[in-house]
C-alpha cells in the first residue's frame, strides 16, 4: 500500500473523511456534472459515503480514490489547494475502476490527465494482473480525451438498454469503456452492465 504520489504539480494522497467539505464542494457543483445531471452529489452524507467506500476499497485491495492537492501556486490557484479526487476502485469482480472527477476552477490545465496517469500506474503496480477499466459518457469529450491520452484502448461504445428503468439508471445513454489490456468477454460484459 502507497501513501502518498507526488508529480511535479500535484500530490496525491488516499481520500479521508477530513476531505469530506472539500470533496462535497467539488461532487455536489452542478457543473462537474453537466454530462450526468443525476450523479451530483446532494447532501455532505452522500460525500462521506464515497469516501468510506474509497477508504473500504484501499484496506481490501491496496488502493481508492485520492485527493488531488496543488503542491505548488498555479494559474491563480494556491498551493495546497484541494484540486478534485482521482484514483481507481475494484469492481464488484475483478477489475478496477478508474475515475476522477475536477472542481471546474482546475480544469484546463491537464490535471486531470496527469493525476489519472498516477492513479493508473497504482493500480496496475499494486495488481498487475487485475485489468484497469474506465467508464464515460459519449457526450463527455473532455474526459475521453484523458482516457486516449493514458494510451488506454476503446473496447467498447453502446448502450446497455433502450430506455431507463429508473430515475437514476443510466444504462440508455452511450458510453464508451475503456481498458488498459483486452478484456475477456465476461469481464467486458459485467463492466458494460454497471451502465
Amino acid at each position: 500500500m502507497i501513501d502518498e504520489f507526488h508529480t511535479e504539480r500535484l500530490l496525491l494522497r488516499p481520500l479521508t473523511l477530513d476531505h469530506v467539505d472539500d470533496y462535497f464542494r467539488v461532487y455536489g457543483d452542478l457543473r462537474t456534472w453537466e454530462h450526468l445531471p443525476s450523479g451530483r452529489h446532494t447532501s455532505r452524507g452522500e460525500s462521506a459515503r464515497a469516501i468510506e467506500r474509497s477508504i473500504a476499497s484501499r484496506r481490501r485491495f491496496g488502493f481508492g480514490h485520492c485527493a488531488v492537492v496543488l503542491r505548488r501556486p498555479i494559474a491563480g490557484l494556491a498551493a495546497g489547494s484541494f484540486l478534485g479526487s482521482a484514483g481507481a476502485a475494484m469492481l464488484g469482480f475483478d477489475a478496477w475502476n478508474l475515475g476522477y472527477r475536477f472542481a471546474p476552477e482546475a480544469w484546463g490545465h491537464g490535471f486531470a490527465t496527469e493525476a489519472a496517469g498516477v492513479a493508473l500506474a497504482a493500480a496496475r503496480s499494486i495488481r498487475p494482473e487485475t485489468p484497469v477499466t474506465a467508464r464515460v459518457l459519449a457526450n463527455n469529450p473532455a474526459s475521453v480525451r484523458v482516457l486516449e491520452r493514458l494510451d488506454l484502448e476503446l473496447v467498447w461504445q453502446g448502450v446497455s438498454s433502450a430506455a431507463p428503468a429508473t430515475p437514476d439508471d443510466t444504462t440508455h445513454l452511450e458510453r464508451l469503456v475503456f481498458a488498459d489490456r483486452p478484456l475477456d468477454n465476461e469481464t467486458l460484459d459485467a463492466v458494460i452492465a454497471l451502465g
